[in-house]
Order: C-alpha cells, then structure tokens, then sequence
C-alpha cells in the first residue's frame, strides 16, 4: 500500500545521522526502540525511547531537531505506556512535545509545514481537550495554506481521530472525516491503507449519528478490500463487530450473524474468560423494584450457538427477587456473540455471565 510522502514516521527522522553517530551506543538503542515500536511492545519502546532521548542530548544538542524528534517519539511511547501512571505519562509526554515543537519553531518558523508533525504529536498526548484543539487547528490551518491535498487530507482524518471524543466535537470536525474520505476515495487506491482508515472512521461517525444505512456500504467496503489483501486487520474486526450491532439495531439478526461468525473465525475463544457480546441488550429494572429501591443480581449460564445465537439461558443464582431474574433472562436472548471455532468450523460453547441492577442513593 502506499503511503503519504509528506507525514514521514517520526521513528524514521534520524535517518539522516552521520554514519560515526549510526555505530555507537545511541545507534543500538535507537534501532532496539524502532523494532519494539514497529512490534507494538510499548513498554519496551518507551524504555529504549527514553534512553535514546538522553543520549541525544549529548550527540545532537538540545534545540537540535534530531533531539526534538527523539522528543517527540519518547512522547508517544510515553503515551501508548499504559504500565505506569496515565496521567503522570500523559502531562510528561504533553511537556516533552512542547519543548520538540518549541525547536521546530525556531528551526522552521512558525507557519512551516514541517510544525504539523510536531502539532499532531502534541494534540494526541495532551489529556487537555483545549490544547488538542489548538494545537490541531494549528495544524489545519498550515495544512490548508500549504496547498497540498494529501497533507490536509491526511491532517484533517488526524484531527477527527482525536477531537472526534471530546467535547469539541462538532459539525465542523464530522467534516474533517468527511472530506479527508472524499479526497482519498478519489485518490488513492481502494486498498491503500491510508483510504481504509478514513472509510472505517466515517463509517463509525454515521454509526454514531445513528445513520446506519450510510455506515453500512462503508464497513462492508472495508471488509471486501481487506479480503483481497488477505490478511486480518484491527479495522476489519472493527467492521465486522460494528455491523453486528448496527444489523440488531435495524433489526436484522439475519444479516448479523454471517459477521459473528466471521469475528469468530478471526479471534480465539477464551474457556477461561468470560466472553464478551458483540452486541448487548440492557436489560429493563424491574418498575416494582425500582420503587422499593431495591437492589440486586442474576448469574446466568447459557450455550452460544454456532451462529452466536445465545440458548438455552439458566438462572445459576440471583439476589433480590424473580423480578431480576425474568429481566436478566429477557434481555441476554437478544444478545449476539462471536462463536467458538474448532478445526475451522463453529461449534456450540457454554458461557455464563452476571449482570446487577443498582438503585443509586
């Protein structure tokens, strides 16, 4: 698949360093942090990205933008590091790319294409919503005065991704995903990766806008192109899960069930974990209980069918009356789920799961 020219990889900014500084000490730790990135070992990458960022120092100087671009690597791993604590990894990772951004103002000025790297990095570290908006809309706006279509497209999917799930979501950022889609479809390949992931993430704003006809063709389109690439991808189990709870909530079980079977064929079945539905039904607090402010729960066993259908449900043990109960077993026959595989096929596989009903004080 091709990619866009201009958003090179931040782990592969150094490859321009001198080939005396590619055979010492930071040249090991720099590629032991690449493979451990590129592998997704995030506690490993953000070990040797913290290394290599005091090495740097030394070797690039510190308003070098080699520094700022180790800067802005240790601030991703800080950030995908969730072994530590979050908020600690997350106002570090929000200081270190603040200082990487500061350098590429002073290396590039301050309206430079190559700020919007170092602007993204900033807006998806920060916890802070405000400054993930400010630092994006900085971006845009060099994006759009670039006249690079690639680059604002790529820029604006970016944007969406990470304004998309806060409290700055807007009309305006829903455009974002909608014309960054509409110029890759017109663009790139069907199967480029970049076109994929701009149509699995408009697919997922018409899903959440309820619009499930327009989110259907989209995920459907992701599944056939990742079928001719022949390989599994996070986006197409993605879409296979989200069309089982769009197809329940249009009410077409039928259709559903060809994409339980297939995320069942694609994820292992766990006997010693407790299966989780593709999509749930909430189950209705009984109106009775609820006026004696009464609490309680039910523990049900049930057989997940081949085709992820749930059978058979029993009352294991409860507490707090029938009421619970009747409302536990109602609601898990609406339930959908991914079912077992052995030797290639489906098979029926037992489950059980406990829900509570809590009358809040």
């Amino acid at each position: 698949m091709k990619t866009i020219g201009k958003i090179a990889p931040l782990l592969l900014a150094l490859s321009t360093v001198s080939p005396l500084v590619l055979a010492d000490e930071f040249s090991d730790v720099y590629r032991s942090y690449q493979q451990a990135w590129e592998s997704g070992n995030n506690i490993e990458a953000r070990g040797f990205a913290e290394k290599a960022y005091s090495l740097g120092e030394a070797k690039f100087g510190k308003d070098s933008v080699d520094y700022a671009n180790l800067g802005l690597n240790l601030a991703k791993a800080l950030r995908s590091d969730n072994s530590g604590d979050f908020a600690v990894n997350r106002q570090r990772a929000t200081e270190i790319a603040t200082l990487s951004l500061a350098s590429y103002e002073a290396r590039f000025g301050e309206e430079a294409t190559d700020l919007i790297d170092p602007l993204m990095v900033l807006g998806d570290v920060t916890q802070d919503s405000k400054t993930a908006r400010k630092a994006y809309q900085r971006a845009l706006n060099i994006a759009k005065d670039s006249g690079k279509g690639d680059l604002l497209a790529y820029t604006r999917m970016n944007a969406f991704k990470r304004l998309a799930r806060t409290e700055y979501y807007t009309s305006a950022v829903y455009g974002y995903i909608r014309d960054a889609h509409e110029y890759f479809a017109q663009h790139r390949p069907a199967n480029s990766a970049v076109r994929l992931e701009a149509t699995y993430l408009l697919a997922g704003a018409h899903m959440g806008n309820a619009k499930y006809r327009k989110a259907e063709p989209l995920y459907l389109e992701v599944i056939e192109q990742y079928k001719v690439l022949d390989y599994t991808h996070p986006y197409a189990l993605g879409a296979h899960s989200r069309l089982v709870e769009l197809y329940e909530r249009m009410g077409k079980s039928e259709l559903s069930t060809e994409h339980c079977i297939a995320i069942g064929s694609m994820k292992p079945w766990d006997d010693n974990q407790e299966q989780t539905p593709l999509f749930r039904k909430n189950p209705e607090f009984p109106m009775e209980l609820v006026r004696r402010g009464k609490s309680g729960w039910a523990e049900i066993s049930f057989t997940v069918d081949e085709m992820g259908m749930v059978r058979d449900p029993k009352v294991l043990d409860s507490e707090g009356g029938k009421g619970f109960e009747k409302a536990s077993m109602e609601a898990l026959s609406a339930w959908r789920y991914a079912p077992k595989f052995e030797d290639g096929k489906p098979v029926k596989a037992e489950s059980s799961v406990r829900l509570d009903f809590r009358v809040e004080r």
